[in-house]
This record gives C-alpha cells, sequence and structure tokens, in this order.
C-alpha cells in the first residue's frame, strides 16, 4: 500500500504537469471507484481547470476551479499516472481516466480495485467525511501528551495503534516496521505501556524516516511507481522491513517476521526487546515434551505444536471442516486417528494436503502465541518442524534425540512401538540436523537431560540479557 511517502512523491510529479489543464471529459470503468454520484462529478468536475494539488495522509487531492476537488485513495495497489497515450495504457485495472485539454490523460490504474475516489467541496473539506477522520501527521504532533492521551486505553500492539490513520497519518506497514526499530520498541507491545520517551522517539523517528522516503521517491517494493517506469529509491535505505532471515544491521542478529492482524512485522529482537525464541523438534519419542516441560520450569513460556492439535480434534467446528476436506479418515464414531496416521504412511498427496490444512492453523495459533509472550522466553515443541516450512519462525532450533525410541513408547504404553516408530519416516530431521543452533541427546538420565538443557538456557541468556 502506498504510503505518505508515496504518495507525496506523485502529488509532487503531478503538480508539475498538471496544474493549468482542464478536464474535458472522464470515463468511469470501474463504478466502485467512485464514492460521489456521477452525475455530482459530471457538474463539477468536467470543465473544470486544476489549480493545485495537495494532500492530506495517504489522501491525494486535485484542487479544481469550480471549488471541487477529487480525493484519491490508492489503498493496496492503485496509482495515477499521467500519459500522452490511452490506448497501449488502456487495460482491465484502469478504474477511471480523464481526459485532458490537451490531448493527455490522467489514468488511475488499480489491479485489486481497493482504491477509492471522491468529489468534495474544497473549502472546509477537512472537516467532512473522509478528510475529517485522518489524524495528526508526525511534522504537526508538538508534544508527547498528543500520543499518550490517543494510547492511554489502548490495548493493541503499538504497531496496530501507529498504523491507525485516525491517530497518526501516514505511516503504513512499511513504515511502521522503520520507525519501530529507529525506536527500539517491540511491535507487539501494548501501546497503553508506552513511555514519554517511546512516544517522543515514535515522533521524532517518524519525521526522519518519512522526510528520507521523500527524498528517496518513496519504496518500490512491490508495485508502487511514482510515475509510469519510473521506481522508487527507499527501498535500498530500509533496516527491517523486508529483511526478514538477514542480519540486522547494528547488532547483527537476524531479523525476524511474524504476523499481526494480518500484516507481515519484521523487528530486530534483539535490538527491539523480543525475547528469543526456541523451537524443538526431533523424531517420535526422543524426549522433546520433557525438555519442553524442564524449560517451562526454567521459566520459559511453551506451547506444543501436538497439543495444539489435540485441542483441535475436541474442536466440533474444526472437525466439522475437517471432515468435509477429509471424510476418509472418519468413521461412524468420528475422527479415527489411526486412519490418519493409515493414509499420512500410503498416499503422499493425502499427507501433503493434509498436513498443510492442519499446519495452517497450527502456525496461526503459534504465531500468536510468540506475540502474546514477546517480552518472555519462550519455546515451542514442533515435531515436524521442517515438514511444516516454520524453521525460520524461531530464533533457535534445538534438536532432541535419542536411541532408546522403543524403551520410551513402551514406557508410555504405546500398543504397538515399532509401527509408530514408521512415522519416522516422513520426518527429515537427519536432512537437517546440521542446521540446528543445539543438539541435545537424550540417555534416559534425567539429571543429565536437565544439566543439558540449562547450559543451553544459560549460554542463551548470556546473549540476551
Amino acid at each position: 500500500m502506498p504510503e505518505l511517502p508515496e504518495v507525496e512523491t506523485v502529488k509532487r510529479g503531478l503538480e508539475k504537469e498538471l496544474v493549468g489543464l482542464k478536464i474535458v471529459s472522464f470515463n468511469l470503468l470501474y463504478p466502485r471507484l467512485l464514492k460521489t454520484d456521477k452525475e455530482t462529478l459530471e457538474k463539477n468536475a468536467v470543465d473544470s481547470t486544476i489549480v493545485s494539488l495537495s494532500r492530506k495522509g495517504k489522501y491525494l487531492i486535485i484542487n479544481l476551479s469550480s471549488s471541487y476537488s477529487l480525493l484519491f485513495h490508492f489503498r493496496m495497489e492503485g496509482k495515477l499516472f499521467h500519459l500522452s497515450d490511452l490506448e497501449s495504457n488502456l487495460n482491465k485495472h484502469v478504474s477511471i481516466y480523464f481526459t485532458l485539454n490537451d490531448g493527455s490523460y490522467l489514468i488511475f490504474n488499480d489491479t485489486r480495485k481497493f482504491g477509492v475516489m471522491y468529489l468534495v467541496k474544497t473549502e472546509g473539506m477537512e472537516y467532512e467525511e473522509p478528510l475529517c477522520k485522518v489524524g495528526k501527521e508526525p511534522w504537526d504532533i508538538y508534544s508527547p501528551q498528543y500520543l499518550l492521551n490517543a494510547f492511554k486505553k489502548d490495548n493493541r500492539a503499538i504497531k496496530e495503534a501507529i498504523m491507525d490513520q485516525t491517530i497518526i497519518a501516514g505511516l503504513g506497514n512499511i513504515y511502521a516496521d522503520e520507525v519501530l526499530f529507529a525506536s527500539n520498541i517491540n511491535p507487539f507491545k501494548k501501546a497503553k505501556e508506552m513511555s514519554e520517551k517511546d512516544v517522543s522517539n515514535i515522533v521524532s523517528n517518524s519525521r526522519i524516516i518519512l522526510d528520507q522516503a521523500i527524498q528517496n521517491r518513496g519504496s518500490t517494493v512491490r508495485s508502487y511507481h511514482p510515475s509510469k517506469g519510473v521506481s522508487g529509491g527507499m527501498q535500498n535505505f530500509l533496516k527491517v522491513y523486508g529483511r526478514e532471515h538477514l542480519a540486522c544491521y547494528n547488532c547483527d542478529t537476524i531479523i525476524e517476521k511474524r504476523y499481526l492482524g494480518g500484516r507481515g512485522t519484521c523487528y530486530c529482537p534483539k535490538c527491539q526487546h523480543v525475547k528469543p525464541s526456541l523451537a524443538l523438534t526431533g523424531k517420535i519419542a526422543s524426549g522433546k515434551s520433557l525438555v519442553l516441560s524442564m524449560l517451562a520450569k526454567l521459566g520459559f513460556k511453551v506451547a506444543s505444536a501436538d497439543e495444539i492439535v489435540h485441542e483441535l480434534y475436541k474442536d466440533q467446528k474444526y472437525l466439522n471442516k475437517l471432515k468435509d476436506k477429509f471424510p476418509v479418515v472418519f468413521d461412524e464414531k468420528g475422527l479415527n486417528k489411526k486412519l490418519v496416521i493409515e493414509n499420512m504412511m500410503s498416499d503422499k498427496k493425502f499427507r501433503r494436503n493434509y498436513q498443510n490444512f492442519i499446519w495452517s492453523e497450527v502456525k496461526d495459533k503459534i504465531n500468536s502465541f510468540m506475540i502474546d509472550n514477546s517480552e518472555d522466553y519462550k519455546a515451542v515443541e514442533v515435531p515436524l518442524l521442517y515438514e511444516a516450512k516454520m524453521d525460520k519462525d524461531f530464533t533457535y532450533i534445538i534438536g532432541v534425540e535419542t536411541d532408546r525410541q522403543v524403551d520410551f513408547l513402551k514406557k508410555r504404553n504405546d500398543e504397538d512401538p515399532r509401527k509408530r516408530l514408521q512415522m519416522n519416516s516422513i520426518n527429515t530431521y537427519d536432512i537437517h540436523r546440521h542446521e540446528m543452533d543445539f543438539i541435545i541427546f537424550n540417555k534416559q538420565d534425567e539429571d543429565d537431560l536437565y544439566s543439558h538443557v540449562l547450559s543451553i538456557v544459560k549460554a542463551i541468556k548470556e546473549k540476551w540479557d
């Protein structure tokens, strides 16, 4: 989504070309774009001269001689181009185009069709919708008290709060990540927990970063272009956004990514005070759950992918969805776990589809667990870590191994340990073993195991505390 710098860049470029030109006609190709009736647009835009361009937050404003103004919000993929040729630029993505008196065209192109356009009276438009709901831009926030008051009872994560356009206008996903990194603030910390220093840093760094982005004509990360065939340059200066799995420029810690409110959030866990996360993985009956319990005793917040699946299997709504998708593993009594195992072992397509369906929900729940416990040390048991493609979601990966799997399964009163161990054939642990940060070998001696776990915890905390 174009943010304040991108909209400002488009405004500055169009301003040089459009002022003084007259709108001769328009063709509305996607009616849902227009939030004003078409007749009003015809009456007050056609034959009007463009007198100036302005901007408020992410809204681009074209002021007309008729005392009306066109307001554009680009949303996800909207682009406004001034072009001399219509035919080669007229495609299914064009929502509206204006014919100007010099034979050129003003074209609104929007792949996703989320963009909107309004026609409003110029005088007093800042007091009417939609502009009346736009909050202050960082340059207009003169006291930290403004944000302290706004955040006082706000239970949202601070990243969500600073992206609220009714509070701070102009910050979107890219620059919110950058501002919080520059301010050394955990993006998942609650807005109401911000100190005066925190909000002061947010304001000052918002100004600095947005100014820099404007100077560099915005960020061309995906589809944004300030004009046809022209790219922005701010993407070359981003410190965290889009840099997940790469080293932090400040401390060499690997940049991590979580999903907050459906948006990717990139951050440096070290610089932004997000405590590290540990993934425990290994083959069946290697002792992962025992290691997890030891970490819990050492103060870690813990979760288990297997336990999440067990809880999902108790949820009738989820089971109904599962049955619709995979009826072959259900009998008259409900979900038959033996049928699940049999089908997973014998049918690769079934295994892939079933695991992907389950993992989708498991990943969401683990992501929420990580965010809810961002200020704590945390560990998650994920047996099929690499198969689930979750290996990049953790700060550290700990492998748990043993040569006593059959003994452990017998202790659990497993009916058929040998058959159970066949499930290890779908676990790629051995292939990825060299990628792990720590390996724990479980000798069936709990004191020895605890000692090993404790040494790993001490090594991690020495780096982070």
